[in-house]
């Protein structure tokens, strides 16, 4: 079974739109809050993680599907988990769910690069034990 990883977050009077519902990028910057908060978890800050092994974690594909709206002071529920660990990229499946209610879902690709070049590289052995238990048994093939 794949382990996952739930923070919740607040939405903020900056989140909504005239509509007042959240405008649409911002539900990208609460998974990028709960990736933080997961590597945080595991023991080093993304920055700290990537300086020690001379990487980058750029994201290279990103989609949300928009269920329904959030609003201002929503307390929200996101949720990551890892839907493949290849050789050089992760796959991070997210859901943003206020309560029971299912307000979002999507994924998103991280790719591992170096530092010196910006050229993707496997992804570290470290990375790979920190990211294990989270992974499907099968690595998600």
């Amino acid at each position: 079974m794949t382990r996952r990883f739930t923070t919740e977050v607040t939405v903020q009077w900056g989140d909504v739109d005239l509509a007042g519902v959240v405008y649409f990028p911002h539900f990208f910057r609460y998974v990028d809050i709960a990736e933080a908060e997961f590597y945080h978890s595991l023991g080093p800050t993304v920055l700290e993680l990537e300086e020690s092994l001379g990487i980058r974690l750029p994201r290279v594909e990103a989609t949300c599907r928009f269920l329904k709206p959030a609003r201002f002071c929503d307390r929200l529920s996101v949720t990551l988990e890892i839907g493949r660990l290849s050789t050089k990229t992760v796959r991070y499946l997210f859901d943003v769910r206020r309560g029971d209610e299912a307000i979002a879902e999507g994924h998103l690709v991280i790719a591992s690069v170096s530092i010196a070049d910006f050229k993707a590289i496997p992804l570290p052995q470290k990375l790979r034990e920190l990211l294990q238990p989270y992974a499907p048994p099968d690595g998600g093939a």
